[in-house]
């Protein structure tokens, strides 16, 4: 139930002499734990999606490639650019990490998709369920880590171009290899751009005016690596990632189009220490989240975050199937360079508090073997502002026969208050406290020659949940309870590779008796894909069921949005061993659909991508 789609197809059609050896059971993951281990004794459900799974679906955004995971709903206001948000099994706290290090906006408590591109990225790990007690704030529904890293001696080179629907045009290219013995090195850039589509819908009602224009984007990207390795013991790497984007959007009850300026970076240095017990790393990173808004004749806000964290983490093996994981995690955010404006005063302000560290440590004890998992693990957090909070998480695995197990997980959580809930000049409330969560699963699963399969039971309480609301006490008795079974396979008919999953859920707000916004009941998902010697084919499809959303004008009154069925189809002509010409076809059966309710999305919308390699 952990094989790649890809590598399951490889596994099966190019290489079946060597199925056994390359078993996908085999993949090593870093995500779940925070040190390296094999994938099939992990307690938690993780996916890993591969840099080959990405090139095969051609996907032209994260979102598109999340949006194909189990337990994921993708929303969103518009096309490509627009302002994108992820949640898993109906929360939005989710931590999203690039090669460990943590990503999004500290005064909006959240990370625009839309601005994260797909440039260099060599796998995606993504784990469902608590993981706060590893990771603290924001990781009580999942984690996702982009990891853009290759190792030393890989070598590769890429360029390629392509172009698509309402004007779509992308060029993007890397190389990696080695430097010298010693030191290794990758680049790559990006660069798209698209004319767009009308976004907004608001003539339906849900803004009063609406703004027949077109919305386009371009985006700018830069991803660099530098690695040294000093001996068996010691190695270096340091990862520089740079974004500059722009987007025009419609969000005013003004005619015309307003635009947005982000730049994102984010530069860290790591220094990791091996041996045949203990592995240990030192990870200093900085990054920065920046936005500008500006339309409707006004100067517009410029909201920013910088954040310094610096992450101590270790790994001890004291004996052949237990291990001892503890480390520190320090993070300081700073919202300075900020300058939000006032409509009503006609001037810029600033937070209430512009800065405010977290502190935190966290030790795990686990049992990694092939019969029993065992997971253990506490964490304090001290925060200078919203005060201090401990986490804890346990998990259990026992394979009863040598292809089938059960699992449990259960684990508390909390999602900190953002800078603009407790500092937005004149809203904001310096008194909230974080959120609380209490995460519990249990599952059955089996890996079998042909089929992988994962049937889970899960039931999330979230308490003390932050409302959107002007200053003034923190809503009371509003409780969040979502339970949801989820069913995962994958599985072989002949040389058709199938990647299933279905998603029901009950969710409720339990303060109104309400569902959740823009969370569907149910949706299912199922991704096909088949490899030949001169060319592949994939196929997706996505149903998503109805889901309750607000008029923004009327924050009292409840829309719905329809339900929908979505085909994506792509082939994949390998010209040469060097030369790939690619065709996709998004929408196939143009579904007319909302994610949120007031903005379009995509019509049937077509792409044409040429790579070569070197």
């Amino acid at each position: 139930m952990k094989k790649t789609l890809l590598a399951v197809v490889l596994a099966q059609v190019c290489l079946p002499s060597m199925a056994s050896a390359e078993s996908t059971d085999e993949v090593m993951v870093v995500t779940a734990n925070r040190f390296e281990q094999p994938i099939k004794n992990v307690i938690a459900p993780v996916s890993v999606v591969t840099k080959d799974e990405i090139e095969a679906i051609q996907a032209k955004s994260l979102a598109e490639v999340l949006r194909r995971l189990p337990g994921v709903q993708i929303s969103s206001n518009g096309g490509y650019g627009q302002l994108t948000t992820v949640t898993v099994r109906g929360s939005k706290n989710v931590l999203i990490m690039m090669n460990g290090v943590r990503l999004g906006s500290a005064t909006s408590g959240g990370v625009n998709l839309g601005q994260l591109p797909l440039t260099g990225i060599e796998s995606i790990e993504f784990l469902r369920g608590t993981r706060a007690a590893v990771y603290g704030a924001d990781a009580t529904a999942g984690v996702i880590n982009i990891i853009t890293t290759t190792q030393p001696g890989d070598t590769q080179g890429q360029v390629a171009a392509g172009l698509g629907s309402d004007g779509y045009y992308q060029t993007k290219g890397s190389v990696a290899g080695n430097i010298s013995e010693r030191s290794w090195g990758k680049i790559a850039a990006n660069f798209e751009t698209a004319d767009g589509f009308d976004v907004s819908d608001f003539s339906s009602g849900a803004w009063g005016i609406d703004q027949p224009d077109d919305d386009g984007f371009k985006n700018i990207d830069v991803l660099g690596e530098l690695g040294f390795v000093f001996n068996e013991q010691w190695k270096a790497v340091v990862n520089a990632y740079y974004h500059s984007g722009f987007a025009e959007y419609d969000a005013s009850s003004s005619p015309g189009n307003d635009e947005a300026d982000y730049v994102l970076y984010n530069i860290s240095g790591q220094l990791s220490y091996s041996s045949e017990h203990l592995a240990s790393s030192l990870l200093l990173a900085t990054n920065r989240d920046e936005g500008e808004n500006k339309g409707g004749g006004t100067p517009g806000s410029t909201i920013v975050t910088d954040r310094i964290q610096l992450n101590w983490n270790n790994s001890y093996q004291f004996s052949d199937q237990y291990y001892l994981g503890f480390g520190l995690d320090l993070v300081e955010e700073k919202v300075s360079d900020s300058k939000l404006w006032d409509s009503w005063t006609q001037s810029f302000k600033s937070y209430d508090q512009e800065s405010r560290r977290n502190d935190a440590g966290y030790i795990s004890l686990l049992r990694d073997a092939d019969d029993i998992q065992l997971e253990a693990s506490v964490r304090y957090d001290d925060n200078e502002h919203y005060g201090s909070y401990t986490s804890w998480q346990l998990g259990a695995g026992w394979r009863f026969v040598d292809n089938m197990r059960v699992t449990a997980n259960a684990g508390t959580g909390f999602k900190a208050p953002t800078f603009n809930d407790l500092y937005w000049p004149d809203y904001g409330n310096s008194e909230l406290e974080p959120e609380e969560s209490e995460s519990y699963e249990v599952a059955l699963e089996g890996s079998h020659s042909l089929l992988d399969w994962r049937v889970a039971l899960y039931d999330n309480t979230i308490s003390n949940q932050i409302q959107n609301q002007g200053k003034g006490e923190q809503l009371e008795n509003n409780d969040v309870r979502i339970k949801g079974l989820e069913l995962t396979a994958n599985f072989m008919t002949g040389f058709i590779a199938h990647d299933l999953s279905f998603d029901l859920m009950d969710h409720q707000n339990q303060n109104d008796g309400k569902d959740l916004v823009r969370i569907p009941n149910e949706s299912f998902k199922w991704n096909a894909s088949y490899l030949a010697n001169d060319y592949q084919l994939d196929l997706s499809y996505l149903y998503q069921g109805t889901a309750r959303d607000t008029n923004f004008n009327f924050p009292g009154e409840d829309l719905e949005l329809d339900s929908y069925h979505l085909v994506d189809i792509a082939a994949s002509y390998f010209i040469t061993d060097a030369l790939t010409l690619q065709g996709r076809i998004a929408n196939l059966f143009d579904e007319d659909y909302m994610t949120a309710y007031g903005y379009n999305s995509a019509e049937r919308s077509y792409y044409a991508t040429v790579t070569y390699q070197f």
